[in-house]
């Protein structure tokens, strides 16, 4: 039985790190013909209406292409705050757009891609955070920090996450800031050596060591 559990997880592990693989390949194709901008987490049409990532980037998405982890489906979900459906698993850096300057970063100048968070596991909250996922279905379409809101990003791989780097890699992590003390909250770690934002480091700045 024991077994049995391990390698069902294994098997949705993998599912969703090729989900995610995938993802990250169209975002970079939407980036290539937007001047290397990605698109905003989410947005408000002049019609008034919240479209996410997912929706703005879906002319480079495979409409067979997953947007739910098989260990953590979001089937239901809305987004918490904007309160529009979001049935998605996987949730975009939010600091590519409006964060260090006015509207989208363009990741060409991003200088540690293979340590930059892209896509990180969202999808319902987590059952042991702040808020019980099963009454409230949310789910988040862009993606802060673990420790700023530790509920939104679960660990439903045996107590483990999948994300992909701004290369494109994707990985599996432990979770290392699930509360704020000793980290930083936009360069810090997320887990192994993937961070929030280049590698750890303020753009520029590679002498000192990474923050955590």
């Amino acid at each position: 039985m024991l077994l049995w559990f391990y390698r069902d997880g294994q098997v949705r592990r993998t599912m969703c790190q090729s989900n995610l693989q995938r993802l990250s390949t169209a975002l970079l194709l939407y980036a290539q013909d937007h001047d290397w901008r990605l698109p905003p987490p989410e947005a408000l049409t002049s019609q008034g209406v919240w479209r996410s990532w997912v929706n703005i980037s879906q002319p480079y998405l495979d409409r067979k292409l997953p947007t739910t982890c098989p260990a953590n489906p979001a089937t239901g979900a809305v987004n918490p705050y904007h309160e529009y459906p979001y049935p998605h698993s996987y949730a975009l850096n939010a600091r590519f757009h409006g964060v260090f300057a006015p509207g989208p970063y363009p990741i060409e100048s991003l200088e540690i891609p293979e340590g930059t968070a892209l896509l990180v596991e969202s999808g319902r909250v987590r059952r042991d955070g702040p808020f019980d996922s099963g009454t409230y279905p949310w789910a988040m379409a862009a993606y802060w920090d673990t420790a700023w809101w530790p509920g939104a990003y679960p660990s439903p791989h045996l107590g483990r996450m999948n994300l992909v780097a701004a290369d494109g890699h994707a990985v599996h992590v432990k979770v290392a800031h699930y509360t704020p003390e000793g980290h930083d909250p936009l360069y810090g770690l997320i887990g192994r050596s993937v961070y929030n934002w280049n590698g750890g480091h303020p753009n520029g700045d590679t002498s000192g060591p990474a923050r955590q």
